[in-house]
């Protein structure tokens, strides 16, 4: 059941008053409602994720960085619809920026279901031609946000009687494609990161499972034409997907009982 919550001021880019912390005693306090929060959730797959939840009754922290317009519109239209969705910007690349994110779900809060660690950037350059500042801001979000993400979420997760990380890599955290060296080593990371740390968390009620999509089509995919994702896909034996058809995975796998599952689609 989704509890229709818009008539509260619960956005952060928006004052807050004493009806919220009545509100979130009463739903969320309880575990009444789930809470999810969507790293990088403004935009395609993110978007996607955060309507998916929105839509399975979660009421959802979509996380953003530099597309606020995307942001306020997709929160807008879902409340619009009965859904129960909370900005909060955030660069994902920045620990500190990581640590107030995560200090508003505890605050407004309380608990936290599902993480989905979505936010990464690409680029697409022979390894001669990589600068250290790309391969910064490569490793900084995809590798370093999940990462801290995950270490910051911890102590929410285990509030919830089922918790759930989800970490999105791609086929090539699996496997290698030239020009995508850097972007590729980061997707990589993050299905080790996946790995190892469903492990760690084993004996905890908390899972954690990592998605690789194919080509997805996304504004990341806006540059190729549509005979290269073709001679992708047969090369990759694969397919284009949509970000909702992406979306409903990663909530199938939230709300599976997996542990330490890498999904290639």
């Amino acid at each position: 059941m989704c509890y229709n919550l818009n008539q509260v001021k619960t956005n952060v880019l928006s004052s807050y008053g004493g009806e919220i912390e009545k509100v979130r005693d009463r739903y969320y306090k309880n575990n009444i409602m789930k809470v999810a929060l969507v790293t990088g959730g403004s935009r395609g797959i993110g978007a996607a994720t955060v309507e998916q939840f929105a839509n399975n009754g979660y009421s959802v922290i979509l996380n953003y960085n530099k597309s606020e317009s995307e942001a306020r519109a997709l929160q807008a239209r879902l409340c619009s619809e009965g859904r129960d969705v909370h900005l909060f910007k955030a660069d994902v690349s920045d620990i500190g920026q990581i640590k107030n994110m995560f200090d508003f779900v505890y605050k407004y809060f309380k608990k936290l279901d599902v993480l989905v660690n979505n936010a990464g950037i690409a680029i697409s350059n022979q390894i001669q031609d990589v600068s250290e500042e790309e391969y910064d801001r490569i490793m900084d979000t995809n590798v370093k946000g999940a990462f801290f993400c995950c270490q910051q979420a911890l102590a929410l997760l285990n509030k919830s009687n089922a918790a759930s990380i989800v970490n999105v890599s791609s086929i090539w955290g699996i496997e290698g494609a030239s020009c995508e060296s850097v972007y590729s080593m980061s997707k990589h990371a993050l299905t080790g990161l996946s790995r190892s740390l469903a492990e760690e968390l084993e004996s905890t009620n908390i899972a954690v499972n990592c998605i690789c999509p194919p080509i997805v089509l996304t504004d990341m995919s806006k540059g190729y034409s549509a005979d290269e994702i073709q001679e992708f896909c047969r090369e990759t034996s694969t397919r284009a997907y949509t970000p909702t058809e992406i979306a409903q995975e990663i909530y199938r796998l939230a709300v599976s009982c997996d542990n330490g599952r890498i999904l290639k689609l």
